[in-house]
């Protein structure tokens, strides 16, 4: 059976492409490789409130500001300087009675909801870069007036060095991933075309967050609350787009 002309043209004129996508540029190697440096903190950011409640407005927000001022009196003892002490949130939430029963074949009657009371909550963080101290600042805010402990962050104040760390990190093992899979294919890396970066730092969580929840939530009654820190890591991503080709007559790329 011979085929028309127009056919055969049509045929000729198709690109060859490797794999099954005609969409997908053959010569083109993509690789990603992630870098982490794994570090101990220098700074915890302790998380505290103050919640008080009673029928009356201002008997409630005056109860409250007169924990919250014990609570940042006992961290400035402590050596906390007042910046790095902050407010982090304040509501005032009504109590509300519950709406009265009526009947099924009674009409609806809209009555506004009466207010039984208040309850007011005022949000504290510190910043402790003395880790020695995390222990006491928890059990010295508790001691004060705090009843509510909202956890702990650990953190290294200037990442950015550990992150060119890391970055470096994930650059090299992307080249390196690209060289093998270039030998393992045969094929030869002609340039580089573009570089992507994106990274992101990942603080680890400890057990010391159960542990400083369950001492504050039976009223503190040791006298420092136990903390471990252990290590944070920073993370880097680089994704490497490389234009590649038939091994022959090509020079490898540096």
């Amino acid at each position: 059976m011979k085929l028309p002309a127009t056919i055969l043209m049509v045929m000729m004129s198709v690109p060859f492409a490797w794999g099954n996508d005609a969409h997908v540029d053959p010569s083109i190697l993509n690789v990603s490789a992630r870098g982490t440096i794994q570090l101990a903190p220098d700074t915890a950011i302790v998380n505290f409130s103050v919640e008080t409640a009673g029928e009356s407005f201002e008997q409630v927000v005056s109860d409250n500001r007169d924990r919250m001022e014990r609570v940042m009196a006992a961290l400035i003892a402590l050596g906390i300087p007042e910046e790095r002490i902050q407010t982090t949130s304040f509501d005032i939430t009504p109590q509300y009675a519950p709406p009265p029963r009526r009947r099924s074949d009674e009409p609806i009657k809209y009555e506004p909801p009466k207010i039984l009371g208040y309850t007011a909550r005022n949000g504290l963080k510190a910043e402790v870069r003395d880790l020695v101290k995390v222990g006491a600042v928890a059990d010295r805010a508790l001691k004060a007036g705090a009843n509510h402990f909202n956890g702990i962050q650990w953190i290294v104040r200037d990442q950015h060095p550990v992150y060119l760390q890391a970055l470096a990190q994930a650059a090299k093992k992307a080249k390196e991933k690209a060289k093998i899979l270039a030998q393992s294919l045969d094929v030869q890396l002609v340039g580089l075309l573009t570089v992507q970066e994106g990274g992101i730092s990942v603080p680890e969580l400890r057990r010391s967050y159960a542990k400083a929840s369950m001492l504050m939530a039976d009223g503190g009654a040791e006298s420092s609350v136990p903390m471990s820190p252990g290590e944070i890591k920073v993370e880097a991503q680089v994704t490497l787009l490389y234009k590649i080709g038939p091994t022959q007559g090509m020079t490898d790329v540096p």
